[in-house]
């Protein structure tokens, strides 16, 4: 075969050759970027790693590995009402249900094992071994159940204790012109707390699409206070039926606190009430020691003569 037949044969091979050679170095390449990225990325992540808390690290996912397991056996509507009551605390310490159900499993389980062996490495008697044990059983139940309701207590107070003075922000707000939106706008401007927390999720929560009504009474459930629920009722009404927003915001107010003044007027009748109690246990047998005691003494002693 002649040299000149063999020249269009010797290129298309060449270019062939040349294309599986620089394809195997571009991938031999990308994966050299590939192993470099991911030694950097090993790298970074101890550092990341120990910025964060111990309970950020160790606590919190053992605790949502404990609850997840456990939540899968769980009833549902336990798992609801726990998921309820952990909103309307306001998610305490940025835990979610996962994390009290393992923190219950925790104080409940591995405390009273715990406590058992202690007592009995120490060799105590079987009545206060088991007197122990049941106790601190009992505690790891109740402790973050009373947590939780004190949590919830606690944001309710301070939602009744700002409402009067948000509730007149509002009114004053729309009266002046502005719309129920830039007026709770405002709210969340000029009044920090938990009710203006509240009032920013609600205007988020319209913002991406959903309904007034609906996040409205999604708010209430969260709130859980009775004035709230009926401030909020009157305002769905007022705006379905297309009655004067303002005029319904300054009755509620007014509404709301004729209910607070009530509140305290309950409160102070019921404190005699409650002061017996104390009253009767620590100061009562005071009084007949100092009253009483110097005639019982001379009378003991008449008695002896």
């Amino acid at each position: 075969m002649s040299p000149v037949v063999m020249i269009p044969l010797f290129i298309p091979l060449c270019f062939l050759l040349y294309t599986i050679f620089n394809g195997n170095s571009d991938k031999q390449g990308d994966v050299r970027s590939r192993l470099s990225s991911i030694r950097n990325d090993v790298g970074s992540m101890p550092d990341e790693i120990y910025n964060r808390t111990f309970s950020e690290r160790v606590v919190k996912p053992a605790l949502d590995a404990v609850g997840k397991f456990l939540m899968r056996m769980a009833p549902a509507e336990m798992v609801g009402n726990l998921e309820k009551k952990i909103i309307m605390a306001g998610r305490p310490y940025n835990l979610s249900a996962k994390n009290w159900f393992g923190i219950q499993t925790v104080a409940t389980i591995a405390m009273p094992v715990l406590i058992l062996l202690l007592m009995l490495q120490a060799k105590a008697d079987l009545g206060k071994t088991v007197l122990m044990v049941v106790s601190v059983g009992m505690m790891g139940v109740m402790i973050p159940n009373l947590i939780l309701n004190g949590k919830i207590r606690e944001r309710q107070k301070s939602v009744l204790k700002a409402l009067p003075d948000v509730m007149d922000l509002l009114t004053v707000s729309v009266e002046a012109g502005l719309g129920f939106d830039s007026a709770l706008s405002k709210v969340t401007e000029k009044m920090p707390g938990t009710l203006s927390e509240e009032f920013k999720i609600l205007l988020q929560e319209v913002k991406i699409g959903k309904s007034r009504k609906d996040a409205m009474y999604q708010m209430t459930e969260r709130v859980g206070v009775p004035d709230f629920r009926s401030f909020i009722s009157a305002i769905v009404q007022a705006d379905q039926l297309g009655v004067s927003l303002g005029r319904v915001l300054r009755i509620q107010s007014e509404q709301i606190r004729v209910n607070r003044k009530q509140m305290i007027q309950e409160k102070a009748m019921k404190a005699p009430i409650k002061m017996l109690i104390p009253m009767i246990i620590f100061i009562f047998p005071v009084i007949f020691i100092v009253l009483l005691g110097p005639t019982a003494i001379n009378l003991m002693h008449m008695f002896a003569k």
